[in-house]
């Protein structure tokens, strides 16, 4: 049965710290049949609203702001209201140890709100209600060989895996700077030390994407300094690699001259809907490769598109498909691109955006 997809849909922007207005959400209202969009709420007076979560119903967004408390800034996690694609009144529900998280995710159960706090190495999760907050610090004890950006443990994202199928519910925190994803129990943050991944030195893994297919569980690790996706089967007791993907062109240095400081870095990876095409972003080399998922869960590389403007941290394809809004970091800039799903190619549609530092990208359901 075909699904209809409305015309007009809504896309919530979450924006870096720095902006004039303090305005780091915005409500980005699109066309899913021409691709035309625009700007239709700023939220003023928040900062460290990066990155987010929105609920099933569409009525509450999760994420966390930065906030004086004495002498140093620190993290609380939040939620705002959302009601006729606008966003409302913010509530705080909790007050982390650290500083502000670079990532938020809500538990499969909408009963937790998790985080990562990239330089304190700390994540955690707390209830909805703003209570029970439990937290893990990650020990400096297994730095990668990156002298740059490996200097310790660094906590970059939090996400869950799927408590219908092998999975039970266990949540994965990546850390860039011990190259490593290590599981817990989300509501005592009890370390599950039988399930663990243990990237290449280097590599400084990102994110994860993972997806429960019918036959084949299978998680990507996206590895930001390696410019690289590495493909894990799980079979409800562990992860077995069985590949790793280049995001970059034959030929393509993703080093600088002095062969310590990255002229590119992975930094977001996604899938098209029916799980059958893996994206991933370029900041530096600025693209975002394509993959055709295999039987296995493997991939094979299709096209590297490359963009208009510079340093590509998040992306999403509209709902239809049909086109894809990219976040163009360093050029202050929201730009859509038409997607051509046969030839995994990209073509820009329509004048850029202009948006502060874009970094998260989540449509409305």
């Amino acid at each position: 049965m075909n699904t209809m997809i409305a015309a007009t849909v809504y896309c919530i922007v979450g924006c870096n710290t720095g902006s004039p207005d303090k305005d780091a959400l915005k409500v980005l209202e699109c066309d899913t049949e021409t691709g035309a969009a625009k700007i239709v709420q700023s939220v003023n007076g928040c900062e460290g609203t990066t990155y987010f979560q929105i609920s099933r119903d569409g009525k509450t967004l999760y994420s966390a702001v930065s906030e004086k408390r004495g002498e140093k800034s620190h993290g609380a996690i939040v939620k705002f209201d959302v009601e006729n694609h606008r966003i409302g009144k913010m509530t705080k529900l909790a007050e982390l140890p650290c500083e502000t998280p670079c990532h938020v995710a809500l538990s499969p159960d909408e009963k937790r709100v998790a985080f990562a706090a990239y330089s304190s190495a700390t994540c955690g999760t707390v209830g909805i209600d703003g209570r029970d907050l439990r937290t893990f610090v990650f020990p400096n004890d297994d730095m990668g060989n990156n002298k740059v950006r490996q200097k310790k443990a660094f906590a970059h994202q939090t996400f869950f895996l799927d408590p219908n199928g092998v999975g039970r519910g266990e949540m994965g925190v990546i850390d860039l700077g011990c190259d490593r994803v290590w599981f817990f129990d989300p509501k005592t943050m009890e370390r599950r030390k039988d399930l663990f991944i243990k990237a290449a030195n280097g590599d400084g893994p990102r994110h994860a994407l993972f997806l429960p297919r019918s036959l084949n569980k299978v998680l990507y690790l996206l590895n930001e300094l390696g410019s690289s996706v590495s493909q894990y089967a799980f079979d409800g007791a562990k992860f077995t690699l069985m590949d790793k993907t280049s995001m970059l062109p034959d030929g393509f240095s993703r080093w600088a001259e002095d062969g310590e400081n990255l002229v590119t870095k992975a930094a977001a990876i996604k899938t098209t809907a029916d799980g059958k095409i893996v994206m991933a972003s370029n900041r530096g080399h600025d693209s975002i490769a394509f993959y055709e998922v295999g039987l296995l869960g493997k991939l094979k590389l299709r096209n590297i598109a490359k963009l208009t403007g510079k340093f590509p941290r998040d992306f999403e394809l509209m709902p239809g498909e049909k086109f894809m809004v990219v976040g163009h970091k360093m050029s202050n800039e929201i730009q859509v691109y038409a997607f051509d799903r046969e030839k995994c190619e990209l073509k820009a549609v329509g004048e850029p955006i202009p948006c502060w530092r874009p970094l998260c990208f989540k449509f409305e359901e």
